[in-house]
């Protein structure tokens, strides 16, 4: 029997890079699939389903060979009659942060958690960077901090970075020293930092300065516990951010030694609590080994990058991993 998935997504923040187009055609070429749809928040008439209400309709069209990015989004809004629910054997989730937990919980009205990719409680306790202290032993001395006066001791130690619980692509990240704060990559005396941040931006997480950083940040991409590759991130001249949003570049990498022993301990963590996939960051400590500096587990991204640099076909071995775990779940 064919299966089929419902793709949940918000077309309104997508740009041109976004994989979920070519994910979901890849989905629908594997010869398991029946039908593939797509629904987006971006479209209101699926205001009170992204709400999280169960009995809301559903308008998703259903995914072809011509779906592909659109500015306009008028792709998401050619579903005439609401969705049958009673025909969604899984779903992804490739949502933006933030993503409101109620919503994915919703989706358990629909299908079994298991047979949403990832699961709405794994989503919920991995998606935030506060999930990154359950692993700290893999990280660069990981600490959150509550409030500025907590943030602004901490850098008087070791200089430090100060990420958002929900942020992602390198967003609302502060550098901090002794005299000196960054925000992004825009230097200033440390006295100027209320200026732009104060105790609501609280609780951040904060991590060890890594001075290696311009070696690149790697990102591995894990579907169904098996590594699809690697791509290395290396940020602009004169920048200390690598994320290719904020000016970096990547190239085409493999895992390592130090990758390979954070994959095979992230992994089983993820895969029981139903987080099929996901990406995690690296960085190059003082010692010259790499080091987790991320775990990307709610939309992943560098799919497409990956593709592109390796020549291989990535995303049609991501779509076969995802119906294995669907199929293998049933």
């Amino acid at each position: 029997m064919k299966l089929n998935m419902l793709v949940v997504t918000d077309h309104s923040t997508h740009t041109d890079t976004n994989s979920v187009y070519q994910l979901s055609r890849a989905l629908l070429h594997d010869a398991r699939c029946g039908t593939v749809w797509v629904c987006s928040k971006g479209n209101q008439q699926n205001a009170a389903f992204f709400e999280g209400r169960p009995d809301a309709d559903i308008y998703a069209p259903e995914v072809t060979d011509q779906f592909a990015f659109e500015a306009s989004g008028s792709y998401f809004q050619q579903a005439d009659t609401p969705l049958d629910r009673e025909r969604i054997d899984a779903i992804l989730v490739r949502m933006p942060q933030p993503v409101d937990a109620a919503f994915l919980f919703s989706l358990e009205s629909i299908v079994p958690p298991h047979h949403i990719i990832n699961s709405p409680a794994g989503i919920v306790e991995t998606a935030t960077k506060a999930f990154l202290m359950e692993v700290s032993y893999l990280c660069p001395e990981p600490q959150i901090c509550h409030t500025i006066k907590e943030a602004l001791e901490l850098c008087q130690q070791k200089e430090i970075v100060l990420k958002p619980m929900l942020s992602y692509g390198g967003r609302g990240i502060v550098r901090l020293s002794t005299d000196h704060c960054w925000k992004e990559d825009q230097r200033m005396p440390i006295d100027h930092l209320s200026s732009f941040l104060s105790d609501s931006h609280f609780p951040m997480l904060a991590m060890k300065f890594l001075k290696n950083v311009t070696q690149g940040d790697k990102r591995t991409i894990v579907a169904n516990r098996q590594i699809l590759g690697s791509a290395l991130r290396l940020p602009a001249p004169g920048s200390w951010m690598c994320n290719v949003a904020q000016g970096g570049r990547a190239v085409l990498a493999e895992a390592d030694e130090d990758e390979h022993i954070i994959q095979e301990i992230l992994t089983p963590i993820l895969y029981r609590k139903g987080v099929v996939i996901f990406g995690f960051d690296t960085l190059v400590d003082d010692d010259g080994r790499r080091v987790l500096s991320e775990i990307n587990t709610l939309s992943i991204g560098g799919l497409m990058p990956l593709q592109e640099m390796s020549g291989k076909p990535v995303l049609k071995r991501v779509a076969e991993l995802l119906w294995d775990y669907v199929e293998g779940e049933g």
